[in-house]
């Protein structure tokens, strides 16, 4: 007879080990900020979607829209996440993984709002904060997902983490016009955004 785990992803088995352990509420504790964040950057990517319609006719306003959503992304994700620092409370790895990534919102936030957004180059703004989003969200996934905050080993989330590095170290390397940048930024968001629900709901789903 084949053992129970066959076939089952190894983060799948310490979930299962978790809540038989009675972790379940530490599970969920961790698991409903990817649930906000995965819903955050997958409104995101929509949006940038609709404003795809327009950046055929008005690629400079659309910029600007675009730099402004943007701004308001990073701006919710960087007070939910001193919210949590301030009012939750959660293991003391869990808190490092979020001070990291509620830093990161909180210093492209300011970065945003350092100059007027319609003035100058909103394009290549939006393409320089993007990227820089990418890379340093990539290396907090790729941190994350490997187990070297401390917690779990989860593919998808180095999966995600390495992707989220190619992105931004392409737009960094290679900026592209702002129709294929806009293309880029709703592919990524949405995918991102989409695995990031699935794979945080999957996990305090018991069998």
């Amino acid at each position: 007879m084949r053992p129970w785990s066959d076939g089952v992803p190894a983060d799948r088995i310490n979930t299962i080990a978790a809540m038989g352990n009675g972790d379940v509420p530490r599970l969920w504790s961790v698991s409903w900020p990817m649930l906000v964040r995965g819903g955050l950057t997958l409104v995101f990517g929509v949006t940038a979607l609709l404003l795809l319609v327009l950046t055929v006719l008005l690629p400079g306003i659309v910029a600007a829209l675009l730099l402004t959503v943007f701004a308001a992304f990073v701006l919710i994700d960087g007070a939910f996440g001193v919210g949590l620092l301030v009012f939750g409370r959660g293991a003391r790895r869990d808190r490092v993984q979020l001070m990291a990534r509620t830093a990161v919102a909180v210093g492209l936030t300011l970065a945003v709002f350092s100059g007027p957004i319609v003035a100058g180059q909103p394009a290549e703004r939006l393409a320089t904060l993007v990227s820089a989003w990418a890379v340093l969200n990539g290396v907090l996934d790729v941190a994350a997902g490997s187990g070297l905050s401390a917690g779990p080993r989860q593919r998808w989330q180095m999966v995600l983490g390495a992707t989220s590095l190619a992105l931004g170290a392409s737009l960094m390397a290679w900026p592209p016009g702002m129709i294929a940048m806009t293309c880029l930024i709703v592919a990524f968001s949405v995918a991102y955004g989409v695995v990031t629900i699935f794979e945080a709901s999957r996990s305090v789903r018991l069998d």
